[in-house]
């Protein structure tokens, strides 16, 4: 078995046998991967929905303020601050 990728995982009657490192680390690797795929998925939901949130309190408070409503009362209602209210209009 020279020059073979293969190692033995045991001398163990029971257990005897063999494996392919480069196989495993492959299989690690792509484990990783998906594992990676799906934090970076969730942080981009999050993301997306608090974004998507922020929108929406804009589009808010600019009908709010179409509507002639003050700006006291569109950042009461908004959660949004003058400021921002200011650079909407």
């Amino acid at each position: 078995m020279e020059g073979c990728a293969l190692k033995r995982l045991s001398l163990d009657i029971n257990t005897v046998g063999f494996y392919d490192e480069a196989e495993e680390m492959e299989k690690m690797m792509n484990s990783l991967k998906e594992e990676g795929e799906m934090l970076g998925e969730k942080k981009g939901i999050k993301k997306g929905i608090k974004q998507g949130a922020k929108e929406r309190e804009k589009s808010i408070a600019k009908n709010l303020l179409k509507d002639g409503l003050p700006i006291p009362k569109v950042c009461e209602y908004t959660g949004l601050s003058e400021n921002q209210i200011a650079r909407l209009m």
